[in-house]
């Protein structure tokens, strides 16, 4: 979802600039915790109670959510539709903090998939095998049937290792390089969803 369909998910340069930090502050500190907020095995509120006793800080909302301003790519939208229109089964792997989890589907940004799995939900996340296993268990799907688009190397070499066809989206300029992918593994029609 983050980088692939949903655009500016990133918050930790708004993070890092409301706190006075730097990013490698932040992520020195919430390496196991960004894990734990991940897997749905921490709450914000705990994560940052314990961000306040480790800086000395007194960081009252839930910077997480309020730096959280992302937006769909429409053209990551329309190839979905295409997919689907086509016959193909769209679900969405996401690793998903709560509260982002509930941004987006309060305000329907995961309606183009067929089914989400959130590793907040899940208790497990990517890059682990047993979260691709989950999902193609639950989907009933065989690994070398299943295309997986993914914007981290590290998930993209975990569902290449497990037999599924991986593309690595590195950014939105990405995207004429995967639909000649898909083109190619004749998944859609050469040119399809849009430009």
């Amino acid at each position: 979802m983050g980088n692939v369909l949903s655009l500016d998910v990133d918050v930790l340069p708004c993070m890092a600039a409301k706190l006075g930090m730097t990013i490698e502050q932040i992520t020195a500190y919430a390496g196991d915790d960004f894990r734990e907020l991940l897997v749905g095995a921490k709450t914000a509120e705990k994560f940052w109670k314990g961000f306040n006793r480790h800086f000395g800080t007194d960081v009252r909302e839930d910077l997480l959510i309020t730096c959280f301003h992302p937006a769909n790519d429409k053209r990551m939208e329309r190839l979905i539709i295409d997919l689907k229109a086509v016959g193909h089964r769209v679900v969405c792997g996401t690793n998903a903090f709560e509260k982002h989890y509930r941004y987006h589907l309060e305000r329907g940004e995961y309606a183009a998939f067929d089914r989400v799995y959130a590793s907040n939900l899940l208790g497990i996340a990517k890059p682990s095998p047993v979260f691709f296993q989950y999902v193609l268990g639950q989907e009933g799907w065989q690994a070398r049937d299943t295309f997986f688009i993914d914007d981290r190397a590290a998930n993209v070499a975990v569902a290449r290792e497990l037999g599924m066809r991986s593309f690595l989206y590195e950014s939105p300029m990405s995207f004429p390089a995967l639909q000649a992918w898909l083109a190619d593994e004749k998944v859609l029609p050469a040119g399809a969803a849009g430009p």
